[in-house]
């Protein structure tokens, strides 16, 4: 097969491109896999099963860091009691075991002893999956849908009940998860020695008064992903051994906080997604309430005695709540406050609220730069860890002892591209790009190609992915720039003009270059597979005005959003160092809208275009074969556009998913962003000259070789051998005097757009 060498060629470039995606994408990734914590001194990785065992496994110790592990687990209070309970139970475990290799020779049956039921988790199920050992359920009555273990009893999804069902006083943990309940007045009661009560997503719309009655041990409540939005008085009344209350993702409109009084012991209260607004409301004594979550409720306004009596409250989370402004007077008698989150909200971060605060951690997330008194911060002695919405908002900081985040996945407090690997990759596409075109449009300049059409098409296709290239350029010169620096700079390059200029660059590459493919596309399919139907070759002036529409178009998309959020200085920059608003870190920020349009819009529209347009050309080709035999110049054509749809299918693929990706919530790493990027992003711009210039035959036979067999002939003069020098001479500059050559290069002025193109 004559076009067999194509096949090869294409398979070999693709497999060459495939392997250097994955090397690069492989090598850019942290130092740290998934499922690990990165130690604060950049060169250790320690496992989260590590983390807060009360052992510094990093050499800085920030793995046991107590934000870290508030971090990790929720909160400090509940890393310790998960982090202690596990240890107890591990020993314990060793113990049983003990016990039964000195008893196995007396007992059949190994007894189960100090068992602390309180102490089943997550982390504890896990280990339990090791372990040889078989727990016998020691529930006399229970539905055998659920899972017995001991005490405890598990009814997942697979149990489908429809009410609570009949079980015995032993059990002492009882989860009910993805079921349908109705809870009724002393529901409960039977089940003296619950110390755990966790009734998840159960569609719960009622608490009835008295359902928790006849609870003395319970420890532990947790009702919440359910739907009621009341909770009767006293309710809690009888629940004096209590600790952590979760009534997380509810519609709860009100909780009667003098009910905290009666409740001694406790500790932890999460009221997490409701609609609590806390107007009027004052929460009362509570000795040991040291924790108390908020976020995503309907708060604006927190009174100066809303907490006062919290004398022992060491952390409170206001999330999310529209509160605009906040005193510093509101947690003036919280003297042991430790922790405050005050993550997106609309709040003024001034001296009338920093000043009475004495807390050693503050996250203020969300919250703009322009918002936030950095002075009032840097007098705050106290402060030792701080977590903002950029990582350069850490150098207004520079006494805070740990500042987050750290990183973008691009740029770092020091660098602009963070990683080695993204500099050399950032320097080595701008050259390809930039020299590759280039060659393209010098190629089309010097050569006498009597079709214009085709020679304006692929000018302006080089033209635009050359403007990629020099994006990358200036991207690699900017970092050059700022090394070890950028942190003192990045907020002014991100809000510069330049920022703005290079990421119209980009965009305005991207989509002129999307759309000339697409009416490359489309011009190909009219003209040769559908020939017939009053299709004629596309004229000089109709391919001047498209071109022109294109670029129209292009820029269009480029710098509309610029006059759209000019007031807000916004888009461009917003989020990355490299001003491309790709925006997957985030699903709905500010500008969100115009990203989507443009990448799940326009550009899965063109791609999905083109991909079916040439299915159809391939199958026009391969029916018009079947019945009569098709010249090579046709398979040729076929074999390499082929490659072209399916190159430009996987450099915009990845980008499309992880824009479709974020809209579901999943959460798109900083590595893969910077991936796509720096890497990806700029692969089509680099590659469109090889696939659509160099590698035609006649492009390359009279470019590249032409030059050659230039200096083989002056050679050869040189040396005096006249005849073969004008025979060389001859063949170089004449040779589509070959028949077969002349018929094609002649045939040029009568063939259309994209058999010209195939050449």
């Amino acid at each position: 097969m004559v076009y067999g060498r194509s096949i090869a060629a294409g398979i070999c470039f693709m497999t060459i491109l495939l392997l250097l995606s994955g090397l690069v994408f492989y090598l850019s990734l942290g130092p740290c896999p998934t499922g690990s914590f990165a130690c604060n001194n950049g060169i250790q990785c320690v496992p989260q099963r590590q983390m807060c065992d009360k052992h510094d496994d990093c050499t800085d110790g920030s793995d046991e860091h107590p934000v870290e592990c508030g971090n990790l687990y929720g909160s400090k209070e509940l890393a310790d009691k998960i982090v202690r309970n596990a240890i107890e139970k591990k020993k314990q475990q060793q113990q049983q075991q003990q016990q039964q290799h000195l008893q196995i020779q007396q007992q059949q049956r190994p007894t189960i002893a100090g068992t602390n039921s309180s102490a089943w988790d997550l982390s504890s199920l896990a280990g339990s999956r090791n372990q040889s050992l078989v727990i016998p359920c020691a529930i006399t009555t229970y539905p055998k849908v659920c899972r017995c273990r001991d005490t405890m009893l598990y009814c997942g999804k697979s149990a489908k009940l429809r009410r609570f069902p009949r079980i015995s006083d032993e059990v002492t943990c009882l989860f009910i998860i993805y079921n349908n309940l109705t809870l009724k007045e002393n529901l409960f009661a039977n089940l003296t020695r619950l110390q755990k009560l966790i009734l998840k997503y159960n569609n719960i719309s009622r608490l009835p008064a008295g359902c928790f009655s006849g609870l003395p041990h319970l420890e532990r409540l947790e009702v919440g992903h359910n739907n009621f939005s009341q909770l009767p008085q006293g309710i809690f009344k009888d629940l004096p051994s209590l600790q952590w209350l979760f009534l997380v993702n509810n519609q709860l409109r009100y909780f009667p906080m003098d009910q905290l009084a009666a409740m001694h012991k406790l500790e932890w209260l999460v009221l997490s997604h409701n609609r609590l607004t806390l107007r009027n409301v004052q929460l009362t004594k509570s000795p040991k309430l040291v924790e108390i979550f908020l976020d995503n409720n309907r708060i604006e306004y927190i009174g100066e005695k809303t907490f006062a009596q919290l004398d022992n409250l060491e952390l409170l989370r206001l999330i999310g709540n529209p509160i605009k402004e906040l005193s510093g007077e509101t947690f003036m008698h919280n003297t042991h406050l430790e922790a405050l989150s005050l993550a997106y909200m609309p709040l003024h971060i001034d001296r009338n609220l920093i000043d009475a605060l004495n807390v050693s951690f503050l996250n203020l997330t969300g919250i703009e730069f322009e918002r936030i008194d950095f002075d009032a911060l840097n007098r705050m002695r106290s402060l030792k860890y701080i977590v903002f919405d950029r990582f350069y908002y850490c150098s207004m900081t520079p006494n805070v002892l740990m500042c987050k985040p750290k990183t973008d996945g691009v740029s770092s407090f020091k660098d602009l591209l963070s990683k080695p690997l993204l500099r050399h990759s950032t320097w080595f596409m701008a050259a390809l790009s930039i020299a590759g075109n280039l060659m393209v449009l010098y190629g089309r300049f010097i050569y006498r190609d009597e079709n214009v059409a085709v020679t304006m098409v692929i000018r302006n296709l080089a033209l635009a992915d050359m403007l990629m290239g020099f994006y990358l350029l200036i991207l690699g010169v900017q970092d050059y720039r700022y090394r070890d620096e950028y942190h003192m700079v990045a907020r002014n390059w991100l809000k510069s003009w330049q920022c703005k200029a290079i990421g119209t660059l980009a965009v305005s590459s991207s989509e002129v270059s999307m759309l000339i493919l697409a009416f490359m596309s489309l011009e190909r399919f009219l003209l040769i597979a559908d020939p017939f139907r009053g299709h004629r070759a596309i004229s000089v002036r109709i391919i001047y005005f498209s071109l022109l529409c294109i670029w129209v178009t292009g820029v269009g998309l480029a710098v509309t959003p610029l006059v759209i959020w000019y007031s807000s200085n916004q888009l461009y920059g917003t989020h990355s160092g490299t001003c491309f608003p790709l925006f997957i870190h985030e699903a709905y920020p500010l500008g969100w809208q115009y990203s989507a349009f443009v990448f799940l819009g326009v550009n899965l529209l063109l791609l999905l275009m083109i991909a079916l347009l040439y299915t159809a050309l391939l199958i026009s080709i391969w029916r018009t074969r079947s019945a009569t035999p098709l010249s090579l110049l046709d398979c040729e054509f076929a074999v390499r556009f082929f490659f072209i749809v399916l190159t430009d299918v996987l450099c915009w693929a990845p980008i499309i998913a992880m824009k479709i990706w974020v809209f579901f919530e999943y959460t798109i790493s900083d590595d893969i962003y910077a991936w796509l990027v720096v890497f990806i992003l700029p692969l089509n711009s680099a590659v469109n000259p090889l696939l659509y210039t160099f590698t035609t035959p006649k492009y390359r036979n009279q470019i590249l070789l032409r030059g050659w067999k230039k200096i083989t002939s002056r050679k050869r003069m040189e040396t005096g051998h006249g005849n073969v020098a004008n025979t060389t001479t001859g063949t170089a500059t004449g040779s589509s005097q070959n028949p077969d050559e002349y018929t094609t290069t002649t045939g040029i002025k009568s063939m259309p757009l994209a058999l010209t193109l195939s050449h």
